[in-house]
């Protein structure tokens, strides 16, 4: 693959799309705000020119864009006006995502983004259309150096599977976060159109049929907006996890998803800096969490917060034997080292400071308006129960090479480092915890572009010097392993 290559035709309209898509919310509000009687044909006149100028830039995008491998290095080179060049050593590169979305299944097409560590909020290298059979060789050719591919095509490949169950899937989408993003995007929708949709009307179309008060009106409106949202949050997540495998094939791990657009994600085992574990409020009384791989490389395209998902959602029970057989560097830990009882004030405290100010407002509004605002009220021992929550899940525990670091902000959150992975660790002390003789301590991971953190806040300072001198005690060995890797 040393000579050039160009990307599938289609690739020219997929830019094309995009520039489109970037351009519809402009397009939208010129025309509501209307360009007036006088304007209106050039209005119309413009937007055809703009529309067909960004289709030539698609496909001159296209035909400038070309990308090769030659010495040990990804090459491309693009730029319709400016000719650009981009050299991607393969060892920097960190994870392969494969992806398919609805136009490149149409022509059998896939396509293919390249990441490294550091490489910014975008993905280094993004191949929009090419075919599968010619992202399969890339994906080869990028994961392993070339000797590296001879001595493993002599030895035989070993592969396990994980595959998401039915009754997994829809537990996932029904305790998901999902209904949240449709319930923000339906009420940013209404707020730009609410004035153009027959409220009035259809509440004298229900009246004729219905005796409802305005009240209960709006109460069966609310909870059949729920329900919608809840139903369409399901079939969403439903969609993007569909078909979800994990597939480990010697030390590489490849995880594929999705029904319309299918994804799949190529991560090797010396890239994995941290495992962590997510229970949301709805999943860990259910007993089940999800598992994110922590992994040099991200963009924005990634999603979740610029983690991989791993298993998407497992009975906590199983983690660990699914861990032996895909991550065996990392194990299931329990917390053995709780915050100690002189901290629970403290994180008592920071769960209601959010909420005073917020019920301050309340209580000044209801002073002059309404005594029912006073119901604020109700939002201090709201607060103080998540910190009181926060303070019982706290903890941190070390075994041989792994640190486990556990906490809550709403979801529950464990952490396992491998020593090795650790980039950088810090302990603090406030004027306040040192009269209780307190300190918090903070680990970074390479991951995404500003890395990882994860925080344990109040912990006995002996502690935190114990886990201090554990991370000092990494031998020569394992500095080098990171300067290699």
């Amino acid at each position: 693959m040393s000579e050039p290559r160009r990307m599938h035709p289609v690739a020219g309209f997929l830019s094309f799309l995009k520039q489109l898509k970037e351009l519809f919310l402009p397009f939208i509000f010129i025309f509501f705000i209307g360009p007036g009687d006088s304007f209106g044909k050039y209005y119309f006149l413009g937007a055809a020119v703009v529309i067909l100028l960004m289709l030539v830039f698609g496909i001159l995008h296209w035909y400038r864009y070309t990308y090769r491998i030659e010495n040990g290095e990804l090459r491309i080179e693009y730029g319709v006006f400016i000719r650009k060049k981009r050299f991607i050593p393969i060892e920097r590169i960190q994870t392969i995502d494969v992806s398919a979305g609805i136009i490149q299944r149409i022509f059998g097409l896939v396509k293919l983004q390249v990441e490294t560590a550091g490489g910014g909020m975008q993905a280094e290298a993004v191949l929009t259309a090419i075919k599968e059979e010619e992202a399969n060789q890339l994906r080869e050719a990028l994961s392993h150096s070339k000797s590296q591919q001879e001595e493993e095509s002599n030895l035989q490949h070993t592969r396990i599977t994980y595959q998401i169950t039915s009754k997994e899937l829809l537990v996932l989408a029904s305790t998901s976060g999902g209904i949240g993003i449709v319930i923000s995007g339906v009420l940013a929708f209404l707020s730009q159109f609410a004035e153009y949709l027959p409220f009035e009307k259809l509440y004298n179309t229900i009246e004729k049929y219905v005796s409802l008060s305005l009240l209960i009106y709006i109460i069966v409106l609310i909870a059949l907006f729920l329900f919608i949202s809840w139903f369409v949050g399901i079939l969403i997540m439903s969609l993007r996890y569909a078909n979800f495998t994990v597939e480990k094939r010697d030390d590489e791990l490849y995880i594929t998803r999705g029904l319309i657009e299918k994804k799949q994600t190529t991560i090797p085992l010396t890239r994995i800096q941290a495992i962590r574990i997510g229970e949301n409020l709805i999943r860990q009384p259910l007993g089940y969490a999800t598992v994110y791989i922590e992994s040099a490389g991200g963009s924005l395209d990634k999603g979740e917060d610029f983690s991989t998902v791993l298993f998407p959602l497992v009975k906590k029970t199983a983690i660990n034997d699914l861990l032996q057989h895909f991550v065996p560097d990392y194990q299931m830990q329990e917390v053995e080292n709780h915050v100690p009882a002189k901290a629970k004030w403290r994180y008592m405290v920071r769960g209601l400071l959010p909420f005073i100010p917020l019920v301050l407002i309340i209580i000044i509004l209801s002073y002059y308006f309404s005594s029912w605002g006073y119901l604020g009220m109700l939002l201090l021992p709201i607060g103080a129960t998540l910190g009181y929550s926060r303070y019982k899940v706290a903890g941190w525990s070390i075994v041989n090479d792994q640190l486990t670091l556990q906490f809550r902000f709403f979801s529950k959150i464990t952490v396992f480092h491998h020593k090795k992975r650790i980039q950088s660790m810090d302990k603090k002390q406030s004027f306040l915890q040192r009269k209780k003789d307190l300190s918090s301590i903070k680990t970074s991971v390479k991951a995404s572009i500003g890395g990882k953190r994860f925080e344990v806040r109040d912990l006995n300072e002996s502690e935190c010097w114990t886990i201090w001198e554990w991370y000092k005690k990494r031998n020569k060995k394992n500095i080098e392993d990171i300067m290699v890797e």
